[in-house]
């Protein structure tokens, strides 16, 4: 409220209680002179009434009419001064709000913590190579992206067969994250996308052995990508692809991962009930269980939330010497309390039959005549089983070359 609207209503307080004042007096005064005058019948009794009285009733009334009169003008006078103020503002408000239209565009944008963006010139100018490189690569902001050094990627090795079904399956929009130069090389030959990241195992990894240490650097990796506006299919190089995953993605989450679960309960989730007989009538307890989300194989949009998650879980593989995919499911699974902050990313279990693990296909699916004909993975990860690179040449004779026996050789687990 300006200054003048409040002076308006001090003026205004004033004058009523001087008027309130001043109408007392008078009809103290008059009460006292004549206490007919508070009588009901004042009218039919003023002419008992003496000049002097008459005349200080009509100087009464007199003053009454005046202040009254005073009162609406101010009143007048404060409304005009309000509308005055309520258009002055609305007229500021309505030009602010145009002025900064964009500005509260970005802001709402931060708010929101998962829709994702996509690449723009501004964000390529923080990583300009990469920005440029990703352009050729990426179709509708997608790319699918295998990490690997050349313990995979020599001539005729796992990563071979890693790109062999991504072409196989008509996927335009792959490449390979190279940690070495000859890595790169040997992909480049082979006709897929590389771009060579120089990167350090960190030291609390370094025990954990060759492939889990490498696997750890994936989270950082990630980031590069999504700082720039692109989402990311992720896949180990253990992964025989048989159909394009882009068309089986749903992209209502932040993030969407394939699962270590082998049925419906394992995979989408339980109540699991805990049972302590010393308890009595309170002897059970519920708890909700999943298996974890495979490290190896998911889907990850840039928005904030998976911003805040990456850098949760590259904090933890950086200071512990936790097995990364129990760190990444950890960060995202666990909620806020005293001793966590939750990134609160939203979450998809990928069709455990079009995104398969290994467990799924050969403890169970192979044994089932009608499910090892009719169900097609679009991916199938074999992350249950050591002899790996054999387990995909067999998962290609079957399901690219027809043939029918070619799961059968292998123990459902291992030996």
């Amino acid at each position: 409220i300006p200054g003048s609207a409040i002076k308006g209503r001090r003026r205004l307080l004033v004058l009523l209680s001087v008027t309130g004042f001043l109408v007392g007096v008078c009809f103290a005064i008059l009460q006292f002179r004549n206490p007919r005058i508070w009588s009901a019948d004042v009218v039919q009794h003023a002419a008992s009434v003496d000049e002097n009285d008459k005349q200080a009733t009509e100087e009464l009334h007199e003053t009454i009419h005046r202040l009254q009169s005073q009162v609406r003008k101010l009143k007048k006078d404060l409304a005009t001064e309000r509308n005055s103020h309520r258009a002055n503002h609305e007229k500021g408000a309505q030009g602010k709000a145009v002025a900064t239209a964009t500005e509260e565009s970005l802001a709402v944008a931060r708010v929101d913590r998962h829709t994702a963006w996509g690449p723009s010139a501004k964000l390529d100018k923080e990583d300009p190579a990469f920005g440029a490189f990703l352009r050729t690569v990426a179709i509708n902001d997608e790319v699918l992206v295998a990490v690997s050094n050349i313990n995979y990627a020599r001539k005729g090795g796992m990563l071979d067969l890693w790109m062999d079904g991504v072409k196989r399956s008509g996927v335009k929009n792959a490449m390979v994250v190279a940690l070495d130069k000859e890595t790169k090389r040997n992909v480049e030959e082979r006709g897929v996308k590389a771009f060579l990241f120089d990167m350090q195992i960190p030291e609390s990894q370094k025990n954990n052995g060759g492939n889990h240490a490498t696997s750890a650097l994936k989270f950082a990796i990630l980031k590069r990508f999504m700082k720039l506006g692109y989402s990311v299919l992720l896949s180990d190089v253990d992964i025989v692809t048989l159909r394009n995953p882009f068309n089986e993605l749903v992209r209502d989450s932040d993030v969407e991962c394939m699962s270590d679960g082998f049925d419906d309960q394992t995979a989408y989730g339980w109540d699991d009930v805990y049972d302590d007989p010393a308890m009595g009538w309170s002897r059970y307890a519920h708890s909700m269980r999943i298996f974890v989300f495979n490290s190896g194989l998911f889907y990850i949009r840039p928005t904030e939330a998976t911003m805040a998650l990456l850098d949760k879980v590259i904090m933890a593989v950086e200071t512990t010497g936790g097995w990364d995919q129990a760190l990444f499911n950890q960060c995202i699974f666990f909620p806020n309390s005293p001793t966590n902050v939750d990134p609160g990313v939203t979450r998809r279990v990928m069709d455990r039959y079009v995104f398969m693990n290994s467990k799924t296909l050969f403890r169970y699916v192979r044994h089932n005549t009608m499910q090892l004909e009719t169900v097609k993975p679009a991916m199938i990860h074999v992350n249950y089983h050591p002899n790996k690179f054999e387990r995909m040449l067999a998962i290609v004779d079957h399901y690219v070359k027809g043939d029918k026996e070619a799961l059968m050789e292998f123990p459902d687990g291992s030996e």
